[in-house]
């Protein structure tokens, strides 16, 4: 079990080469650990030299610490100069963590922090941090609810300008904004039902089945505009994943390029030069992208590396959320059914595939056309393109957007698929309860509505547990 009274130290900044690396310190012995790493421990005499010395440029000594100031200093192991840098005290609970706080500003680089940190560790009642454990803290302490703590983990990692929006909303309070109020609406009128139940001979003064009826259809609206908001910020969040299909030479590599916007795959007119998957990152109306450009699918490989690549190939049509057919619309495509029933084989939702007639600057093959106009393939959106023409993917990235369902990222706060999760039990429980108010029961309504609030509770975190607290932070860089 994690002590979360005792104090932690770790470093909060990437490795690696940089001008500023910065130690942090939270818990109760954070203050005397800042205290000793600036006093240098030799003898008396140099001792009271140091600091007359420290007093006469204007710094203040080892015990006079105020916090919200910022203190040039050197850092001491004994009486070896570990490092020097600026010192900050922030006192609790006005600190991220909630408690005693300190943050040493040093030199960056691979070595510099390491030794810092390991002087900081020595001290019997400071341990290394665990992933996410300053937020953790932070949340534990009350300085955040449970969702602007994982918006923290969110904007870190976000993979575009619009997620990074999103996931600042979160930090600042609006998703948690939102379901505070839809939780106290559906508090008062649970109140007021369950005064019905416990005070019958009072039941007018307290309830008007018409008016209760009126409150729940407005609840079912809320929780499903936030239900909405949710799944795009999950798709701010978490991106999407697309993959590239079909034959060999089927134009799906001179495709990633362009989508790119740089020669990250091969382009020859040897069928199977794509032997192994190809990954690129892009942004899609703000939505983080990744579009994988897969070996070409084929029942007879030319050798056993191509029969490889057809292998991963299929074991990336079983994670897309959308997969482009690449039909070669130039020449003769009669394959292009037979690699369709391959991904249908391996897709769940079939219905996410969009098939892309590429090659659109060449002349058309007439019976391509009459088959891609023909079942089965007809029975799916097909876009025309062009890497060689100005505009030649303009359609393609329209209908890219449509798919995604990409709406405007104004208030869009950020989400993960747990929240989503929660949200679709508390609109399913206040469904459940609208047609419960109908039938007149109001034990059962009551019911339904404690859990949807249940629920919700569970996303800001005013209902948790261990074991989904450990789950959350683990993901976290072990600084933060």
């Amino acid at each position: 079990m994690i002590d979360f009274t005792d104090s932690i130290a770790a470093i909060a900044t990437a490795p690696g080469r940089g001008g500023i690396a910065i130690i942090r310190i939270s818990g109760p012995d954070a203050l005397s650990v800042a205290k000793s790493l600036i006093t240098k421990r030799s003898t008396n005499n140099d001792a009271k030299d140091e600091q007359k010395s420290a007093l006469s440029e204007g710094q203040s000594s080892s015990a006079d610490l105020k916090p919200r100031y910022a203190y040039f200093k050197k850092f001491y192991d004994g009486d070896e100069v570990v490092d020097e840098g600026v010192l900050l005290y922030f006192k609790a609970p006005y600190s991220y963590t909630g408690e005693d706080v300190i943050e040493l500003q040093g030199h960056g680089g691979n070595v510099v922090p390491q030794r810092l940190l390991s002087t900081v560790l020595k001290h019997k009642n400071v341990r290394q941090a665990e992933p996410g454990e300053f937020t953790r803290r932070a949340f534990l302490n009350g300085r955040m609810d449970l969702t602007a703590a994982e918006a923290v983990e969110d904007l870190i990692s976000a993979g575009s300008e619009s997620a990074a929006k999103a996931a600042m909303a979160s930090l600042n309070g609006s998703f948690a904004e939102r379901l505070n109020s839809l939780t106290e609406r559906l508090t008062t009128l649970r109140v007021r039902i369950e005064a019905c139940l416990d005070f019958p001979e009072e039941h007018e003064d307290f309830f008007d089945s018409g008016r209760a009826a009126s409150e729940i259809d407005d609840l079912i609206k809320d929780a499903q505009e936030a239900r909405t908001i949710a799944n795009q910020g999950l798709k701010l969040n978490e991106g999407a994943r697309i993959v590239l299909a079909g034959r060999p030479n089927a134009g799906k590599s001179s495709l990633l390029n362009a989508l790119a916007g740089a020669e990250r795959a091969i382009v020859t007119n040897i069928p199977g030069t794509t032997r192994d998957v190809l990954t690129v990152n892009i942004e899609i109306g703000g939505i983080p992208v990744t579009i994988t450009d897969t070996a070409g699918i084929r029942d007879e490989p030319s050798d056993e590396i191509e029969a490889i690549g057809i292998r991963r190939a299929l074991d990336e049509l079983k994670q897309a959320d959308l997969i482009l057919l690449m039909v070669d619309s130039s020449k003769e495509a009669s394959d292009a059914v037979d690699t369709l029933n391959h991904i249908n084989t391996m897709f769940d939702n079939p219905q996410n595939i969009l098939v892309v007639k590429s090659k659109q600057d060449l002349e058309p093959n007439a019976q391509t056309a009459a088959l891609l106009s023909s079942a089965p393939l007809n029975q799916y959106p097909q876009v025309p393109t062009s890497t060689k023409q100005e505009g030649g993917l303009d359609e393609l990235r329209n209908k890219l957007n449509e798919i995604l369902g990409i709406i405007p990222s104004e208030g869009v706060f950020s989400a993960r698929r747990r929240h989503l999760g929660e949200l679709e039990e508390t609109y399913e429980a206040i469904l459940r309860a609208r047609e419960l108010i109908d039938f007149g029961d109001l034990v059962l309504t009551a019911r339904e509505l404690t859990i949807a609030q249940n629920h919700l509770g569970t996303i800001t975190g005013k209902i948790t547990s261990d074991d989904l607290l450990g789950k959350i932070f683990s993901t976290f860089c072990i600084g933060k």
